[in-house]
């Protein structure tokens, strides 16, 4: 039987990142009711290379070799986030998002 290598986990203030560090791939899905069922079936990616900051709370994922495509972002802490200022990471209806979008 093969070991069962561990996951990192990270939490955004608006996604749930999860990445297969041994077989550089990863999944995110968006936060909200749900996300543990919904990560299931969200498909793994391929990744580069993975950076977190331990000073701060930014991660970067390298997406390609050359490292020209990258997505960039921050750990959401619980109780006041200082990225998002919330209490709690929430999630918006489609309602809420055509209201603020004017």
């Amino acid at each position: 039987m093969a070991p069962v290598l561990p996951l990192l986990s990270i939490d955004s203030c608006h996604s749930r990142w999860v990445f297969d560090t041994a077989r550089h791939r990863y999944r995110r899905v968006p936060q909200g009711p749900g996300v543990a069922a919904r990560l299931v079936d969200a498909p793994w990616q391929p990744y580069s290379e993975l950076h977190v900051d331990p000073d701060s709370d930014t991660f970067v994922v390298v997406l390609n070799a050359t490292g020209t495509r990258m997505l960039r972002s921050w750990r959401h802490r619980q109780g006041r986030c200082a990225q998002c200022g919330a209490l709690q990471t929430e999630e918006l209806s489609s309602r809420d998002i055509a209201l603020a979008e004017g």
